[in-house]
This record gives C-alpha cells, structure tokens and sequence, in this order.
C-alpha cells in the first residue's frame, strides 16, 4: 500500500478514536449532572434535594378559582397572572408585591366592592386559626371575643402600620390587653 494511503487512514483512525472518546465523556457527564446536585462543595443525590412549593387559593374576579401551587418566594401578581383576571377585577385593592405563604385565599375583590387593607390579603379561617394579616373583617370576627369594633381596629392598626410581626404585636392594637390576648391566642396566627 502507496504511504500517503496509510497516512490517510492513520488520520480517519484516529480522528474517529477522538470523536468517540469526546462523545463517551460527554455522555458520562451527563449522567453525573442528572443524578446528583451540587450544595456547598457536597454532592448530594437529586432525590433529595427538596423542591419548596406553596399553595394558595385563588377566588373572586378571576376566571379560574382554583388552588395554585407555586414556588416559595412566588408574589400575589404571579399567582394572579395563572388564574387570570376578569374585566370586572380591581387588582389595585391587593398589593401585587406581596409575598405569598402557604395556605393563603387570596380573594380578588369586583370593582366597587369595600376596599381591602393595603398589603393584606383576604385569608379563610383555617383549622389552626385566622392569619391576622390576612384576614377580612369577617374572618376577624369568627374569632371568640372579636366583634366588629375589635375587627376594624386590627384592620385599621394594619393600615396604619403594617403587617404584625409577631403575636404581642396584638397588644399594641386598642383593646386588645393581656386577658384577651391570651384567649384568643389558639384562633389567631401572626407569622
């Protein structure tokens, strides 16, 4: 055989050598990629790497009242934008900004309708309680020993004010002492 002919070949040789070879590396990376996630320098199989999700339930001026489960760190315009608004919706009552937690209603009020407290969103009573800074003057008042007075003075406290950070928060409400606080801690939940 003419040498420029053996040439060639050791060439077709070796090129096909190093194709496969880059072909059966890159395959294996792959395999490591879908198998573990990397945290902090430790590999750790994906199964147990665990997915934060929240759900919440969206009702009112929207065309698709339903449950949403959404990622942790999700806002009330995300979720708002999956159940879609109806012509009727007045998003601006709602603070589009607010970071949703899990187990919050979320009820998208009719143009007209009573205005909702600013950075509150509307929260069903809920086998553990009503979530303070979510809850509708209703929802307030299923609670033992609130009454309609009670209701708007926590409602407006969170007008004024802003959300309650934690449950003593309560007492900065008028007429809210430590007597009444203390009854109506199994019924209330301040994050």
């Amino acid at each position: 055989m003419e040498k420029w002919k053996q040439v060639i070949i050791g060439v077709v040789v070796v090129l096909f050598l190093g194709v496969g070879y880059l072909f059966y590396n890159k395959e294996s990376e792959e395999r490591v990629v879908d198998e573990f996630v990397v945290e902090s320098e430790e590999v750790v199989p994906s199964e147990t790497v665990e997915r934060l999700e929240i759900v919440v339930y969206v009702t009112g001026a929207v065309e698709s009242p339903n449950v949403y489960t959404v990622p942790e760190g999700a806002r009330v315009g995300d979720v708002l934008s999956l159940a879609v608004l109806t012509d009727e919706a007045d998003p601006e009552q709602l603070n589009l900004a607010q970071l949703l937690v899990d187990g919050v209603k979320i009820i998208v009020p009719k143009k007209g309708d009573a205005p909702v407290a600013q950075g509150v969103q509307s929260a069903e009573l809920e086998p553990n309680g009503v979530h303070v800074n979510s809850a509708t003057k209703d929802e307030l008042m299923s609670v033992p020993g609130i009454g309609p007075a009670k209701a708007d003075a926590i409602l407006n406290h969170l007008k004024e004010n802003g959300p309650f950070k934690s449950y003593e928060d309560l007492g900065n409400v008028k007429g809210f002492g430590e007597k009444t606080l203390e009854s109506m801690k199994p019924y209330l939940l301040v994050p």
